[in-house]
């Protein structure tokens, strides 16, 4: 009897370790299984792509995928700017539906695109931000800041339905969502402002391409831009306090260091958006690497 005990016994904590055991390794991954994990998340970046929104701005919006060489990534970004993206319901992509990218081409800080000639067939009305996004899509990849478009192997010269030429090399200066101010050809500038939107809680950014007769500093611009409310009248927002003022600044070794008074960043909830439109603007417009801001914050270009 003593003996039929000890063996029952012996059965039960060899029948309790194992549903140990068993619970061990249900519950909690192995070390590869962790490692693949890490490794999927790894490979996906942030990607930036230019979509028009419901109000026909050509939009800054960011998307996470993998890829790994720059013909790759430019092949995923026409994918979406032809076809949309189901994480991007508000956004619209600006290539026709049908259009094909024959090939792609990488050459230092410059790329060749090669479409079908569906292309051809964008909206009258959409045919420049077409050209917009896809040059500002390109041109956000670190490195490129050259762009050409071909169709069935022969350079676009002119945009399908104006027949408006398209400047060669094609650079960001080419300007996008273009606002015009103008009372003669004379003296005009061209300066980049970038702005906030949301669509819910998303949150994304609009450049806006101001043209106008001015003689005024690109930075003057900016800022008084940034302050405007007539803008946010037009859906655009910056958030800036209007009693902000630039006090001086300087540029010197690609850095530009700004003085304001206390009015600047002064909006502790939209202090993003007020640092992103802001820095934004200044990249754009000025070939600096460094943005400093009364000492206190600084600023590096990506």
């Amino acid at each position: 009897m003593d003996k039929l005990k000890k063996y029952a016994i012996k059965k039960f904590l060899i029948s309790t370790i194992c549903l140990m055991l068993f619970g061990l390794f249900y519950f909690y991954p192995t070390h590869e299984d962790i490692k693949t994990e890490v490794r999927i998340n790894n490979d996906k970046t942030q990607n930036v792509i230019y979509m028009l929104d419901k109000d026909n701005y050509v939009s800054r919006v960011t998307m996470f995928f993998d890829s790994k060489t720059i013909e790759e990534e430019i092949k995923k970004k026409i994918d979406i700017l032809t076809n949309g993206s189901s994480e991007l319901l508000d956004f619209y992509p600006l290539i026709p539906k049908n259009t094909k990218l024959n090939s792609v081409k990488v050459n230092k800080n410059k790329v060749i695109l090669d479409f079908s000639i569906d292309i051809l067939k964008v909206n009258k009305y959409l045919e420049e931000s077409m050209i917009e996004a896809i040059l500002y899509t390109i041109t956000e990849i670190n490195g490129i800041d050259t762009v050409y478009i071909k169709v069935d192997g022969r350079e676009l010269r002119n945009l399908p339905n104006s027949h408006k030429d398209i400047p060669y090399p094609l650079k960001r200066s080419y300007g996008i969502n273009k606002q015009y101010d103008l009372n003669s050809l004379n003296n005009t500038s061209k300066t980049t402002i970038f702005f906030s939107k949301n669509i819910d809680e998303y949150k994304y950014y609009v450049p806006v391409t101001q043209i106008k007769n001015n003689n005024e500093d690109k930075i003057d611009i900016i800022i008084e831009e940034l302050k405007s409310s007539i803008n946010s009248q037009n859906n655009l927002n910056s958030y800036f306090d209007d009693k902000t003022k630039l006090i001086s600044y300087e540029i010197n070794d690609k850095k530009i260091n700004l003085n304001f008074n206390d009015y600047i960043f002064n909006n502790e909830k939209y202090l993003d958006e007020e640092e992103f439109v802001l820095t934004s603007s200044i990249f754009e417009n000025y070939n600096i690497n460094e943005i400093n801001i009364n000492n206190k914050y600084n600023f590096k270009r990506k």
